[in-house]
């Protein structure tokens, strides 16, 4: 999973207008709608359960690796 979503930090994603996480994370605009973005990758993993190792994933490397660690509630 970490390679997968490795992978789209640097592709365009629909919900963020066609930009890549990278690129959308630059703006002020761009990094409202990548944390909206990530906050739904979390919730619905988490929706899986702990025993399913989707429900169990960790998404806090990529908060950091797009620079919005300290907005992550």
């Amino acid at each position: 999973m970490e390679r997968h979503y490795s992978k789209q930090l640097d592709e365009p994603i629909p919900a963020l207008d066609g930009v890549s996480p990278r690129q959308a994370a630059r703006t002020w605009a761009g990094r409202e709608k990548v944390i909206g973005w990530l906050k739904y990758l979390e919730n619905n993993t988490a929706r899986a359960g702990k025993d399913d190792p989707m429900g169990s994933f960790d998404f806090g490397w990529m908060w950091e690796e797009l620079g919005l660690k300290d907005e992550r509630r």
